[in-house]
């Protein structure tokens, strides 16, 4: 097993409307082993649990949100970035999700491979996330500050001019990979073509 979360946006609620004729699943990302950021945010727009499209599961394992609040929400979030390196992705993720033909009523949220690495049922993980999604702001304030650069400390017994234009050893910068803080929030996996796939349907 793959073991990934899968994004798609839809215009039915997957369980409530799987008869309707005009049902549409566009694949719109999905991510390796972890639930990154980026996808939390996009389904903290009035979350609830629904059925799995994937999963032949009774109970409520998926997450479903509203699509035009999650990518407000996650547009407010990536505007708080500032580093250069992470701008390509942030406008790559901006233009991505406001094409037409990938906006549709909702997004819904597939966790089931990643909770079926772990013990606790896939129903008590599912209502887990949803908790989550509903307070946003911790994990928020703690992505951005991994995207903050480490302040550059100049050794106590440099000189006037070192201290005066901030030369100091590179031994005394702590070390910060602000590239794996960039990569962990999720951006670059858009893509219509999921393992999963709908759009025969």
């Amino acid at each position: 097993m793959a073991n990934r979360c899968y994004l798609y946006s839809t215009n039915v609620i997957p369980g409530a409307s799987d008869e309707l004729d005009d049902r549409k699943m566009i694949g719109i990302a999905e991510w390796d082993y972890e639930i990154p950021i980026v996808s939390k945010l996009l389904l903290s727009g009035n979350p609830k649990t629904c059925r799995s499209s994937l999963w032949e599961n009774p109970e409520e394992i998926a997450v479903i949100g509203d699509y035009a609040s999650g990518v407000k929400n996650l547009e407010n979030f990536l505007s708080q970035i500032e580093l250069e390196a992470a701008q390509n992705l942030i406008a790559e993720t901006i233009e991505f999700l406001n094409r037409p033909e990938n906006q549709n009523q909702y997004f819904v949220f597939e966790c089931g491979e990643i909770f079926d690495m772990g013990d606790t049922p896939l129903f008590e993980q599912n209502l887990a996330l949803l908790e989550e999604l509903k307070n946003m702001q911790p994990e928020v304030e703690r992505a951005l500050q991994s995207l903050v650069p480490p302040p550059i400390e100049v050794h106590k017994s440099a000189g006037f001019f070192a201290k005066l234009f901030g030369r100091t050893s590179k031994s005394s910068v702590p070390v910060h990979d602000l590239m794996k803080s960039i990569d962990d929030l999720g951006l670059g996996n858009w893509s219509n073509i999921l393992y999963f796939d709908f759009s025969g349907d």
